[in-house]
């Protein structure tokens, strides 16, 4: 009986240390570095963190077009393998042949949006290009972004095969999204307003703290069909209308 007691104390110990002070399970955590794309100057660093269907997502980037928002998403599929462009890709993919990744010919390579990292309200693909509610750089081109919200089960099972993207570029330092070159997604729109700046793959699962709880609500991501079979050009192409309507805004403010 005393070794019977003696055994459950420890299983009893080894269970508290594996749960944690909060009692509850150690989360899945992903860590991913976001490197330039278009010799933008940006850079980032992203924490994602999934526990359950829960998910909260921390980023710190630099170098990103002042005073300007920068949409930014999670590009992927469940079922199928993306990865961010290098500049030897650009060569292949350039198609108008102006020496830079639009955002239609970037999205092969990465694919469709899975998650919206809006700061408020839906997080899902169809809020893609909402760009009044993704956040703004401060004037020195700091970028910094935290977030819990609820995810679907395929993309929580699907974080490690998903991909970072950031998006805008003062690509002529004027201080403001503009230019003679239009957007892949609406030629009404400067190319600055669009165009890829960053983009990072996650890397291995790592044990991090549980999440304490959800702070914005209900978002969701319950993502179209095209959304979810990371249909890039399908998704771009639904989305642009979206996404001229609120550039369009910032484009004229």
């Amino acid at each position: 009986m005393r070794i019977l007691r003696s055994t459950l104390a420890a299983a009893g110990a080894a269970t508290i240390i594996g749960l944690g002070a909060t009692g509850a399970a150690a989360a899945d955590g992903y860590n991913a570095t976001l490197d330039e794309i278009n010799d933008s100057g940006a850079e980032s660093t992203a924490m994602v963190t999934v526990d359950g269907t829960t998910v909260r997502v921390e980023i710190s980037g630099t170098g990103f077009a002042p005073g300007a928002p920068h949409a930014q998403h999670l590009h992927g599929a469940a079922d199928a393998d993306f990865t961010c462009p290098t500049p030897a890709d650009v060569e292949e993919l350039d198609e108008d042949g102006d020496g830079l990744l639009n955002t239609m010919e970037a999205a092969v390579m990465y694919g469709g949006v899975m998650v919206s990292l809006t700061t408020e309200g839906d997080t899902s693909g169809d809020s893609a290009l909402a760009v009044d509610r993704f956040p703004v750089a401060d004037d020195e081109g700091n970028l910094e972004y935290s977030r819990t919200f609820e995810v679907s089960q395929e993309v929580a099972d699907s974080l490690s095969n998903l991909h970072l993207v950031q998006h805008g570029i003062d690509i002529d330092g004027s201080g403001t999204y503009d230019g003679d070159a239009v957007s892949s997604l609406d030629d009404s729109l400067p190319l600055e307003a669009t165009i890829p700046a960053t983009c990072g793959a996650f890397g291995a699962s790592q044990s991090v703290a549980p999440i304490g709880g959800v702070d914005t609500g209900d978002a969701s991501t319950d993502t179209s069909a095209a959304i979810a079979l990371g249909s890039a050009a399908a998704v771009t192409a639904a989305a642009g209308i979206g996404f001229a309507v609120a550039s369009r805004r910032r484009v004229e403010s």
